[in-house]
């Protein structure tokens, strides 16, 4: 990508850490068996690789005990883990209108297989949770569960989850850290989150298809699906002990140590949040003055995103003139996220996502503001 300015960080990170590919490669040459499967060396050392990632992430994500970390295909598997093994008919569930599809579509099964109440909360034109209304909301009526995107995959909108814990003080909580998971600070416990998903590819800075869930050990959940574990091989019936009941089949030993590779280096990298949360600003404040630009995400609250339009040019068309032109690869459209351009307002269409992250840089975000500059100038004639 030489000469090429990459915002797509919120779907996924580039480039890797070097130590990514270094862990990768050494895991396809050295660490040839299945985990928890034999006693020999290679077995034993495929099961301590997880079990060092599992404790990397729990001093990352604030959490004790790492038998409650589950390793996932990604985000999308971890929240339908959840979601299906907790809910039961009748039940309801609050969520936010900035919710991804990978929490929609899963909800609106549950609707049709077992009649649950999905009700989008009260939020402000930007998504933000409105508290105040949803304290009147929570008088009125009960939920099973509050699932919630603590940061917008769209318009970048980061909800406060303490406020949210207080509001919902006796609710289960389910958070959605696709977009702030080595991000932005993040502890499990301290925070009462009882269920939170996220993808190592993003903030994390690891592979694609590797996911992590945090279970409570308050809650008992169904497993997504049953199969062999290496444990309780004598039995047909799944184990009931974590993390094996929720981790059939083989894992992804390689995938999870090139995570483990890029989880070492954490603490030296530190949290993302401070550098990429002021590009962000950096670019609505400079897009917003902009004639002929629209921008969807807050002016006065922070983002880790911005969605902006160009009058006249739909999102893909200033996707494709900022890439041919100006050499910035950013994402147009709907995002997955069609209930948060619902909200809105930015149906059929979309808008154009810029997401900075690891590696950008002051001097590519000017780039880009110079460029949508010159796209919207030459779209008002």
């Amino acid at each position: 990508m030489e000469n090429r300015i990459y915002l797509d960080h919120a779907a996924t990170s580039w480039p890797k850490p070097p130590e990514l590919s270094a862990s990768f490669a050494a895991a396809c040459v050295n660490l040839t068996a299945n985990s928890g499967r034999s006693g020999y060396r290679e077995s034993v050392e495929s099961a301590r690789v997880i079990f060092d990632a599992r404790e990397a992430l729990c001093a990352i994500l604030g959490v004790a005990d790492s038998e409650n970390i589950i390793f996932t295909r990604g985000c999308t598997e971890g929240l339908n883990l959840i979601l299906r093994g907790l809910l039961k008919p009748g039940d309801r569930v609050g969520v936010s209108p900035l919710e991804h599809n990978s929490v929609m579509r899963p909800l609106r099964r549950l609707v049709q297989e077992r009649n649950i109440i999905a009700e989008t909360l009260p939020a402000g034109l930007d998504g933000q949770l409105d508290f105040g209304l949803c304290r009147k909301i929570v008088q009125e009526r009960r939920f099973n569960l509050i699932c919630v995107a603590h940061a917008s995959n769209v318009n970048g909108v980061i909800q406060d989850l303490t406020a949210l814990r207080a509001v919902f003080a006796e609710v289960p909580l389910l958070v959605d850290a696709a977009q702030t998971a080595g991000v932005l600070p993040l502890n499990i416990e301290q925070e009462e989150i009882d269920f939170l998903c996220c993808s190592a590819h993003k903030g994390l800075l690891g592979p694609t298809g590797v996911g992590i869930a945090y279970l409570s050990p308050l809650y008992e959940l169904a497993p997504l699906y049953d199969g062999g574990t290496g444990s309780h091989s004598e039995s047909y019936e799944q184990p009931l002990f974590r993390p094996d009941r929720y981790e059939s089949g083989t894992m992804n030993i390689h995938g999870i140590a090139a995570f483990q590779g890029v989880l070492s280096g954490f603490a030296e990298r530190g949290l993302l949040g401070e550098k990429t949360l002021r590009l962000t600003q950096t670019l609505i404040e400079e897009l917003s003055k902009l004639q002929g630009v629209r921008v969807f995400s807050p002016k006065n609250a922070p983002a880790l995103c911005v969605s902006f339009n160009i009058n006249g040019l739909r999102p893909e068309e200033t996707a494709l003139r900022l890439e041919q032109d100006h050499g910035i690869l950013c994402r147009p459209g709907l995002h997955c996220s069609p209930a948060a351009h619902h909200h809105l307002g930015t149906l059929p269409d979309g808008t154009v996502r810029l997401a900075p992250g690891w590696g950008t840089t002051d001097e590519q975000i000017e780039t880009a503001l110079r460029a949508v500059s010159t796209i919207a100038k030459e779209a008002k004639h």
